[in-house]
């Protein structure tokens, strides 16, 4: 979780990771866990026949979404998201990988995204983008990608971009996709050096968003359950 880990500790949450490739996810009970971050990874939704944890991800995250829990996905698991709700996933013309900023919608200007809207850089490193379903809004986009973030209800957040990935985490990730980047015309050494630049600042970002989240869940009660979507057994 970079960054977002320390932040998360310092309000009293004690955090654990899941491995759910290791189908380490089965033994998580979806009402005992007071917060669920779901993270991304290299695979896409489409896989979902061939990385049969991804449904399990999804019935996870659509049980939350049913009771109203605090649930947050990021990259992939924003689209995880998306397709527990009754949204789609699909894949762009081109991936989007690089640091800039999004730019808030009216709506994102209200919620806990307002600290971005001066311009800040985020990570992007992605190439699906999801499609909302009827009733759920986008939160922010950029010109490759219209919806970059939407809530859903009050305690569910889905971020397409990445807020809490820290230099260590993007220098890694540049050194074992240095393919990827030649393919999309990225030269890795600007790339790195872009990132150790706005490092700083995509750590405040991280921390003044998050915090916003945080304070605005904290002390929720359980919602009226959605029956907008059918309940899966789990």
């Amino acid at each position: 979780m970079g960054t977002l880990r320390s932040l998360l500790e310092s309000r009293g949450y004690r955090t654990s990771y899941r491995d759910a490739a290791a189908g380490r996810i089965r033994s998580i009970d979806p009402l005992d866990v007071d917060m669920l971050v779901v993270l991304g990874g290299p695979m896409q939704v489409k896989d979902a026949e061939r990385h049969l944890f991804l449904q399990e991800e999804i019935d996870l995250i659509r049980v939350r979404c049913h009771y109203g829990l605090p649930t947050l996905g990021i990259c992939l698991g924003a689209q995880l998201i998306c397709c527990a709700i009754g949204g789609e996933v699909r894949e762009m013309s081109q991936p989007e990988i690089g640091i800039e900023p999004v730019v808030l919608t009216d709506q994102g200007r209200r919620s806990c995204l307002l600290p971005l809207g001066s311009g800040t850089p985020v990570l992007h490193w992605h190439r699906d983008e999801f499609v909302l379903p009827p009733g759920v809004v986008s939160l922010a986009a950029t010109p490759r990608c219209p919806a970059q973030a939407f809530m859903y209800g009050s305690s569910t957040l889905a971020l397409q971009f990445h807020l809490e990935t820290d230099i260590e985490q993007i220098s890694s990730r540049i050194h074992r996709n240095r393919r990827e980047l030649s393919e999309a015309g990225i030269d890795p050494t600007g790339f790195r050096a872009r990132a150790r630049e706005e490092a700083q600042r995509l750590r405040h970002a991280c921390h003044a968003v998050m915090t916003r989240w945080l304070d605005e869940i904290d002390g929720l009660t359980v919602e009226e359950p959605n029956a907008s979507f059918h309940l899966p057994a789990f």
